[in-house]
């Protein structure tokens, strides 16, 4: 395939005048007003639930990073299973949460390897790991901070947290730590809103399930219920879905540009530039992405 001109990035004010549209209002979405702050690092630890089974909190690695979101691999699982999470998500925590909660922690569902060496496998997945810190989780921001740093479970010793796994328990030496701070505040997961308040032709930009590294401009092809269809703009209906209103895989228009997250222009002959986990830039088309 021979490679089109590059184009400008994709222009919402334009494109809603083109088209004639209306953008669905703030209100409709369950976002935050507030830029979401990723303070988050590629292989980083935290807890959260395995996606394919919503009962289990297992560990995972922090993969990549896009704007305000996070693409997570869950620890004893492979790239296929990979998944994308907002950094203000509840369904992420720090480590440590889940045995607080009384609760133990799991392996993935497909654990590759036997079920009995779980235990082991844990200790040395976070033996010398990167814990992510309690602050990087659903911050608004920090008050009286004067730098701070983060060590590995290598060096140093300022807190403890116990995790309960089957019937061992085991202590872990948890080595991070945030220097000299002095008040932070958090935010909770964004509130849905109270009812459904989309209206059919509404634009807005949302997850493409089918390649969820990607947010693309879309349009409200129906409303039923608590429930919106989600139609791709200049994609034929090959990725639509239906989705809960309050879903956190749609937001408002303005929200990629407001997180520094890649916006995906509509239709089939786009370029798409992303960016690899080493951080070198590639060109790829979206008819190949979307094959």
């Amino acid at each position: 395939m021979g490679k089109t001109p590059q184009k400008e990035p994709f222009n919402w004010e334009n494109y809603l005048k083109e088209t004639s549209s209306t953008p669905a209002p703030p209100s409709c979405f369950r976002q935050s007003r507030i830029r979401p702050t990723n303070d988050f690092k590629v292989g980083m630890k935290v807890e959260t639930y395995d996606p394919r089974n919503s009962t289990s909190v297992c560990i995972a690695t922090v993969m990549g990073l896009m704007g305000a979101r996070l693409r997570l691999r869950l620890d004893g699982s492979d790239s296929t299973n990979d998944f994308w999470r907002l950094v203000d998500s509840s369904d992420i925590q720090p480590i440590g949460t889940c045995e607080k909660s009384g609760d133990l922690l799991q392996p993935p569902l497909g654990f590759r390897m036997n079920a009995s060496s779980w235990p082991v496998f844990l200790l040395r997945t976070l033996s010398g790991a990167e814990i992510a810190p309690a602050s990087a989780f659903k911050k608004v921001g920090l008050i009286g901070t004067k730098g701070g740093g983060i060590d590995t479970l290598a060096h140093s010793t300022r807190s403890i947290i116990r995790l309960k796994f089957y019937t061992l328990d085991i202590w872990f030496r948890i080595y991070y730590f945030i220097k000299n701070v002095l008040v932070i505040q958090y935010e909770k997961e964004p509130l849905k809103p109270s009812q459904n308040h989309f209206k059919v032709a509404m634009k807005l930009e949302a997850v493409d399930r089918k390649n969820p590294c990607l947010i693309c401009p879309a349009t409200v092809g129906q409303v039923r219920g608590d429930e919106v269809f989600i139609m791709f703009d200049g994609w034929r209906g090959a990725f639509d879905y239906w989705c809960e209103y309050y879903s956190r895989d749609i937001f408002p228009i303005g929200w990629c540009h407001l997180t520094d997250h890649s916006l995906q222009p509509p239709g089939t002959s786009c370029e798409y530039i992303c960016f690899p986990l080493d951080g070198t830039k590639a060109s790829i088309f979206l008819s190949e992405v979307h094959a």
